[in-house]
């Protein structure tokens, strides 16, 4: 098969790096990539608007093309490409406002019958206010932005003073609506699924670090790390999240917008059981890079069977292997100013059991420069999640760039 995966980071170069692993595919691209992901010997094409990716389809016969980031999928991309006879792996624009709009999410949520925050829906700041107003703070309250915020639409407040700063900064950078949720206690993962419109196979579970520094009250990120698998999960939660994706594909499908394609599912494991927290419509970034390494299923075989609508009674197997993924970050990340253009080095051969993916980064003087906030990640593979903490750390501190960061507490 000749495949095409969209999208140019860390996700993208991990999904990319799995499907050259089978023995279906002739040739794979990615678009647009990034010059770290042509150093390891992947394909890279330059295009990214739709008509120019849709002709680079047509001219090379693409047969599948596999979706990473979330603007894509919102995009008229899909539709474009499979009005032209293109074979996509990715939903549907209207079953994709599950992470678009986290009011429409609830309210799939609300109709599978599955456990999640209580909340009351903001249109104003007034509104906002008075919702905050009548809680009394003995415990956090959440408040979120609707819409798509790259990781960042998010706020746990302790104070009123707190909660009211947050709809002021959310409001300016998002807009309306908002989401004023109940603070859930519990542990949080994420779960990860591929869907076909009516049934799923099981990705695995991973478990993300989405603050720059280990104090929970630092700045959100997109994600400085990961480790797969939750350790902390039973057979009970294993078949929860089972319901919880049957559930809602279900939900989608009465609604008229059956799903296809990547699922991920943000879950907070309570006293009172699994709760889901939101949907991403795609793979995550980071997880994505301790999740697939994990994976010894035929990745590209089951996405042309979700494509097909052919995973009733698929499985996936997976390597008898625990994974942790370290990100390596430009100085002032998340902030606006950024330290970057300082030329990258890399090990000239990675440890046995570790790769090295890359996100943030462009080429200066034919040498690897960071040109993003999160430049680069490893994976280390290991029989214990304290052995490839262990290799992880030590293949990512082989890394150097000017004002390098990274945390030193993943999967601790």
């Amino acid at each position: 098969m000749r495949v095409l995966v969209v999208g140019k980071g860390g996700r993208e170069h991990a999904i990319a790096q799995k499907i050259s692993e089978s023995k279906m595919l002739e040739t794979l691209w990615v678009a647009p990539g990034n010059p770290g992901m042509s150093k390891v010997g992947l394909q890279c094409v330059n295009v990214e608007k739709t008509p120019d990716v849709l002709a680079f389809c047509k001219t090379n016969r693409v047969d599948l093309v596999v979706f990473g980031p979330e603007a894509a999928i919102l995009s008229d991309l899909k539709e474009v490409l499979e009005a032209n006879g293109v074979a996509c792996l990715a939903p549907s624009r209207e079953a994709a406002h599950l992470e678009a709009s986290k009011y429409f999410c609830k309210e799939i949520l609300e109709d599978a019958g599955l456990l999640t925050a209580a909340y009351q829906k903001a249109n104003t700041v007034a509104e906002a206010i008075s919702f905050l107003e009548k809680h009394d703070f003995k415990t956090p309250i959440v408040v979120k932005a609707d819409g798509l915020a790259a990781g960042k639409g998010v706020a746990v407040c302790e104070t009123l003073e707190t909660a009211k700063a947050a709809v002021h900064d959310l409001t300016t950078a998002y807009g309306f609506p908002l989401l004023v949720e109940e603070c859930l206690i519990g542990r949080e993962l994420s779960a990860f699924a591929l869907c076909d419109g009516e049934d799923f196979v099981i990705l695995g579970t991973a478990c993300d670090y989405k603050r720059i520094t280990p104090d929970p009250f630092s700045a959100n990120t997109g994600g400085m790390g990961a480790f797969s698998p939750c350790d902390f999960i039973s057979t009970d939660d294993e078949a929860a999240i089972d319901d919880i994706f049957r559930k809602s594909l279900k939900s989608l499908k009465r609604k008229g917008k059956p799903y296809v394609g990547f699922l991920f599912a943000g879950l907070m494991k309570t006293d009172k059981g699994l709760y889901v927290l939101e949907f991403n419509v795609r793979l995550g970034d980071p997880e994505t890079q301790a999740l697939l390494p994990r994976i010894k299923s035929d990745l590209l075989d089951l996405s042309v069977k979700a494509v097909q609508g052919r995973l009733e009674k698929q499985k996936t197997e997976f390597h008898d292997y625990r994974s942790v993924h370290v990100v390596a970050v430009s100085k002032g990340y998340p902030g606006n100013t950024m330290d970057l253009g300082h030329a990258i080095q890399i090990p000239t051969a990675s440890t046995e059991g570790t790769n090295i993916y890359f996100a943030g980064v462009s080429t200066k003087n034919e040498n690897l420069v960071n040109t993003g906030g999160r430049v680069l990640g490893v994976t280390a593979l290991a029989k214990t999640r304290d052995e490839a903490r262990m290799k992880a750390y030590q293949e990512i501190r082989k890394v150097q760039f000017q004002g390098l960061y990274f945390r030193e507490d993943i999967a601790q």
